[in-house]
């Protein structure tokens, strides 16, 4: 297996500064309120107790955690591509979006039939409640997915990489844009492009692969497994089989169990890093790997070398609780050695 050396990281992360990685899918805002109930009054008004917010905090969610993931790990030029409502909430995410210097000018607004993602994740004494979501009810307009994707083709050609995220329930990949993207991506083969897409239909045709171990056994007409790590052999089985059908590299994440990876040179299976030590928050473990993966292969790494970084970048962000977790080189850097002194013992 072609494992990552030191030098290999430090070169990455250097080139990435040159790199212009675009990110187009369903963005949020990841909305964090800490309720203390012990400050609660009566309303006046209702009778009924309040509330009452102690802290809040927000952060990028979906494609935008993505981008700013790419940001944060030194890409020098970062376009977002998405479809935001008239509300507070986008205008949150524009001031989000702004703080870490990324381009917005692919982000469309549509005032009428589309609410903001956001996912609103109030917590008691550090548990987390019943979470609101905002935007399972939106409508995509044709005229709003016709300006999604001329903005898309007006970037393509000056992106060294492309990434295509989709986790909303009402996502902005459907039909057509859907088709219209992979039109423009089969004119655009030279650029690197990778399709994160949790609804798998419809589906785009070009581009490598990113899918959890459930939907790729889906795909394939197996049964879902409850725990990934007993997957084993069934889940390079499923790898290597994904990739014939599509002709393109994949990887399929496999929660706490790691991660597979899959193209012409065969299928290598890379282990998740152990942080069973101390508390966990998986929200954004994904986004975080994808960004890893993305910057690895934007600048020249392999695809089984990304491999590994993504499970990095997820090993850091898993351990930034009650957060949509940012990784940043250092951090990286940080984990490494420390991985290599584990192995030298």
């Amino acid at each position: 297996m072609q494992t990552v050396q030191p030098s290999d990281l430090a070169a990455w992360l250097a080139r990435l500064a040159d790199l212009h990685i675009g990110v187009v899918g369903d963005v949020a805002v990841d909305a964090y309120w800490t309720l203390d109930p012990g400050a609660a009054t009566v309303s006046l008004e209702t009778g009924l107790p309040t509330q009452p917010v102690r802290t809040q905090r927000y952060f990028g969610g979906g494609a935008a955690n993505v981008a700013v993931n790419l940001r944060a790990l030194g890409c020098g030029r970062v376009s977002i591509f998405g479809v935001l409502g008239a509300d507070p909430w986008g205008a949150c995410l524009q001031q989000l979006l702004d703080e870490r210097n990324i381009t917005r000018d692919g982000l469309v607004c549509q005032a009428r039939d589309w609410q903001t993602v956001a996912f609103i994740k109030p917590h008691v004494d550090g548990v987390e409640q019943s979470r609101w979501d905002m935007g399972d009810f939106n409508r995509l307009h044709t005229g709003t997915a016709e300006q999604l994707v001329a903005a898309v083709a007006a970037a393509l050609p000056t992106l060294d990489a492309l990434v295509i995220n989709g986790q909303a329930r009402m996502t902005v990949h459907q039909a057509g844009v859907v088709s219209a993207i992979d039109a423009l991506l089969a004119r655009h083969r030279d650029t690197i492009t990778i399709v994160d897409q949790r609804d798998p239909e419809p589906t785009y045709a070009h581009g490598i692969l990113k899918i959890n171990v459930h939907e790729a056994l889906r795909r394939v007409g197996l049964p879902a497994v409850a725990d990934p790590g007993v997957a084993g052999a069934r889940v390079v089985e499923v790898a290597d089989h994904l990739y014939r059908e599509r002709g393109q590299p994949l990887f399929v994440t496999l929660g706490d169990a790691g991660m597979v990876c899959c193209d012409d040179t065969g299928v290598t299976m890379w282990p998740a890093i152990n942080c069973a030590d101390q508390p966990l928050d998986p929200v954004g473990a994904g986004d975080a790997a994808l960004a890893g993966i993305t910057a690895v292969l934007a600048a020249g790494g392999t695809l089984h070398q990304a491999a590994q970084v993504g499970t990095w970048t997820a090993a850091v962000a898993v351990q930034k609780r009650q957060q949509t977790g940012q990784v940043y080189p250092a951090e990286l850097v940080t984990l490494m050695e420390s991985l290599q002194r584990s192995s030298a013992r």
